[in-house]
């Protein structure tokens, strides 16, 4: 059975733009989990004046025991801030990950395997980026399936899933867990829940537009049980 994840990059965009009183990353963080989210995750680079390492630090606190995964570029300052905080997860995603940044990996992997993190890599889903993320110690990939969730045709939309679906089995054959992400909603979710061996579904925007109307709470079963 997929899991529900909570990615909060959109509810930090919106915290920035509304700055509503008392809508705190740390508070949406507590309320989601006791709303039965699975994970959650977030995008950090260190460099936005409107969300500090403090920021991140609370957010993090927040989540008590509920999975933690932090997305980040391959940069030595931000590998450090990985290894230093209570996250299970570290998930590195940039352009040209495996080419620009191979060597990079090569020596942040090591550390952060050593420190308990689990590694995964943000992926188009293609197969030779996958032999890419085996080759670098993958515990998971997180599927891009933008080209799914967007595309209008529905042949388009079926070739689409069967790329994702074979994606998905062949990281399980080699003992890669498998995420997916991107443009994921109430509406398109269900074909990607049935295929079995993906085990996240990452999901952000759509929880928010609907919570809007309906509660943060609310918001968050009436996903979840699309999931399950």
């Amino acid at each position: 059975m997929a899991q529900m994840e909570l990615n909060l990059d959109s509810f930090v965009s919106a915290q920035q733009l509304l700055k509503v009183d008392g809508l705190t990353l740390p508070g949406i963080v507590t309320i989601a989990g006791l709303s039965g989210v699975d994970g959650f995750s977030l995008t950090y680079d260190g460099r936005s004046p409107h969300f500090s390492e403090k920021d991140l630090e609370l957010t993090i606190a927040a989540a008590m025991h509920t999975r933690f995964a932090l997305r980040i570029s391959p940069r030595a300052e931000l590998l450090q801030l990985a290894l230093n905080l209570p996250v299970s997860q570290v998930i590195f995603s940039a352009e040209n990950l495996f080419d620009d940044y191979g060597a990079d990996l090569e020596t942040f992997i090591p550390q952060l395997k050593d420190a308990g993190k689990l590694i995964s890599f943000c992926l188009e889903p293609e197969l030779a980026l996958l032999k890419k993320a085996y080759r670098q110690q993958a515990d998971m990939v997180e599927l891009n399936v933008t080209h799914y969730s967007e595309n209008i045709s529905l042949a388009g939309k079926a070739e689409a899933q069967e790329q994702i679906a074979l994606m998905s089995r062949t990281a399980e054959k080699n003992g890669i867990g498998v995420a997916v992400n991107g443009g994921i909603s109430f509406q398109n979710v269900v074909p990607l829940v049935n295929i079995e061996t993906v085990e996240n579904i990452v999901v952000g925007r759509a929880v928010l537009g609907r919570s809007i109307f309906v509660g943060l709470e609310t918001a968050i079963r009436d996903f979840k049980a699309q999931v399950q």
